[in-house]
């Protein structure tokens, strides 16, 4: 598996394996085991929402215990995926395996094309834009870096930054 099947099953599914908002973080705790705490301020007192991460997902979870929000950056040399969330196998379902997170918009758009994944344009800034993929209630964005004055017309080789996919109902009681 590479990057781009990981990308093309985020919008196809609203998430990576049982990483997706909506998703119980006890659930996915007993499948991939516990998750690193990955909160901004490591040595704050605790509060909710909480970050936590397994290898480069971050994912953020409400105090009700529902994953709301799932994120992969991409934008460094390599990325550290769960296995089981990236179709690999492993004696106990937890560990990372490691691959290139290199995307461009036009290979992205082929693979989506080629899903048969509907997507639209969405944020559009001088040096980014996104394309959104809505799974209703989960909206996936994926974003893309691009020098400033890229017209649409010559985005394909603009670079992933990053694939979100949030929970947009959400409501913690």
């Amino acid at each position: 598996m590479n990057i781009m099947d990981v990308l093309t099953d985020m919008a196809r599914t609203g998430g990576l394996g049982v990483l997706k908002p909506g998703a119980s973080l006890d659930r996915v705790s007993g499948v991939l085991g516990a998750p690193a705490v990955a909160d901004h301020v490591p040595d704050a007192v605790p509060s909710w929402p909480r970050t936590f991460a397994y290898g480069d997902v971050r994912l953020e979870a409400c105090r009700c215990g529902l994953i709301h929000r799932v994120a992969l950056s991409t934008w460094t040399e390599s990325v550290e995926i769960p296995a089981a969330c990236a179709g690999a196998r492993t004696d106990n379902g937890t560990g990372t395996i490691s691959m290139s997170p290199t995307a461009t918009f036009g290979q992205l758009r082929a693979a989506l094309d080629l899903a048969r994944v509907a997507w639209e344009s969405d944020l559009e800034l001088a040096s980014q834009f996104s394309i959104v993929v809505d799974r209703e209630p989960v909206l996936v964005r994926f974003t893309f870096a691009s020098e400033a004055g890229t017209g649409a017309a010559d985005r394909s080789g603009a670079t992933l930054h990053s694939a979100i996919a949030r929970d947009t109902e959400h409501i913690c009681p």
